[in-house]
């Protein structure tokens, strides 16, 4: 656990409708936090980048050239992984006063946490000019039954990155179905130093059986025009039924399990491993947000130049914008509130480098940060190409995390050869009408 102690200097200011002596939270008619901070406020943080690399010693410096701007507010902060926060949020819930001020979240596990009802609004807090600075559709994504439920940091839309180089050298282009992906791959599949075993493959997927795997799994689903669930409340409804969803399932676990296109051992490779993979040159293509161009940079600084990025083939969006931030929790005291609020303002402003954003290879969630020149590279074609022609519609359904545990429950069994392509599907959609049910 990070811990920082500094204090927080704020003016007080009144508001005509502010009860005399009043010490507690007041909201003004234009939406600005208008709160007495004058004694000393701790906001704790459950944070998924403070323990990432390279990006997370800035969320460090942010934190603690706020606390030295303002001084008599502790900001502590907890490292909780993304594929963690969900579970141990939720395990809190039945003891909210040791819920954190801030937590992490995203597209995929905020309709979870909306659920829980520990997001706050935070549109009774950020004012016109502040929401005006967001990039197109970046509020929207954030937003759930009319609630801004979190404080957008960063996007991250799925798309492909690859190594142009080999791409060059053997000829190949750049896919737009998944046939052409699975060919590509075969490829760049390969025996590279001659000893007789594979070494390079063409896909770093990510097979884990988390959020990290399962996403990646649904947005290739979602690229084929097929939904794992669909409809409204007491309407859900999935696809899993139908011939083509069962086609696509198998198409994606024969990448392992028929083509060896994918490196071994995949139902253990995560996230951070796929990653590492590609940056160390085991692998080629990789389906992931642009913060995979971070690790590859900072972990090789030689592939500057030697990668680009397209759109995940299919006719269909394979992703969301896929907004991530902070959420306030709506057990924090108005104090506590107040902090949070302008440490969130100060971190997505403080630094006209984007020193996090750059080193993390995130997209900056405003419409300044979206002008940078570190995106505007072949790197990062794919990324804006996928913005530009539009994203699947957030997903706001409460039960999102137990689709996307069905989902990985089904392919992880393939993998391992556990059961056949025909029984996981039988299975998932036999989990999914229960899952509904409860919606």
């Amino acid at each position: 656990m990070l811990k920082k102690h500094l204090a927080l200097f704020v003016v007080v200011i009144l508001v005509i409708s502010l009860f005399s002596g009043c010490k507690k939270a007041a909201v003004s008619s234009s939406s600005a936090s208008l709160f007495d901070l004058s004694k000393p406020v701790t906001i704790t943080v459950f944070d998924s980048y403070v323990g990432e690399s390279p990006h997370g010693q800035y969320v460090t410096k942010y934190a603690n050239a706020f606390m030295a701007k303002y001084p008599n507010v502790k900001i502590t902060m907890s490292a909780v992984s993304s594929n963690d926060i969900y579970a141990k949020i939720s395990a809190m819930a039945t003891s909210p006063n040791d819920l954190p001020t801030l937590f992490y979240t995203s597209s995929d596990t905020a309709p979870s946490f909306n659920d829980l009802g520990f997001m706050e609004n935070l549109n009774k807090y950020l004012d016109k000019n502040t929401l005006a600075a967001f990039a197109p559709g970046v509020v929207n994504a954030a937003t759930f039954n009319k609630t801004l439920a979190y404080y957008p940091i960063a996007v991250q839309p799925l798309a492909v990155i690859y190594r142009t180089d080999r791409f060059k050298d053997a000829g190949l282009q750049v896919p737009k179905t998944w046939d052409d992906f699975l060919n590509d791959a075969k490829a760049l599949t390969k025996d590279s130093n001659g000893d007789g075993k594979v070494d390079q493959w063409g896909f770093s997927m990510v097979g884990s059986n988390n959020s990290s795997g399962q996403s990646r799994f649904i947005s290739y689903m979602w690229s084929n025009g097929l939904n794992v669930f669909s409809g409204s409340t007491g309407k859900w409804k999935t696809d899993a039924t139908s011939d083509n969803f069962l086609k696509a399932f198998t198409f994606w676990t024969d990448m392992n399990n028929k083509y060896s296109v994918v490196p071994t051992g995949i139902t253990q490779v995560d996230y951070p491993t796929a990653a590492n993979y590609f940056a160390m040159g085991y692998t080629s293509m990789m389906i992931t947000g642009s913060n995979a161009l971070g690790v590859a940079y900072s972990s090789s600084p030689a592939l500057k130049g030697k990668i680009g990025s397209f759109a995940i083939p299919g006719s269909h969006p394979g992703t969301m914008l896929n907004t991530e931030g902070y959420a306030l929790c709506t057990k924090a005291s108005a104090d506590q509130k107040a902090a949070a609020i302008e440490y969130l303002k100060f971190f997505s402003t403080n630094d006209k480098d984007l020193m996090f954003w750059q080193s993390s290879g995130k997209i900056p969630s405003t419409i300044e940060g979206e002008k940078a020149s570190y995106i505007s590279g072949e790197d990062y074609v794919g990324y804006l190409e996928t913005i530009k022609k539009g994203c699947y519609p957030t997903v706001t359904f409460p039960g999102f995390s137990g689709v996307k545990s069905a989902l990985g429950n089904a392919y992880s069994a393939v993998f391992s050869k556990q059961i056949t392509n025909e029984q996981a599907v039988s299975k998932l959609n036999s989990d999914l009408t229960k899952l509904f049910g409860d919606y």
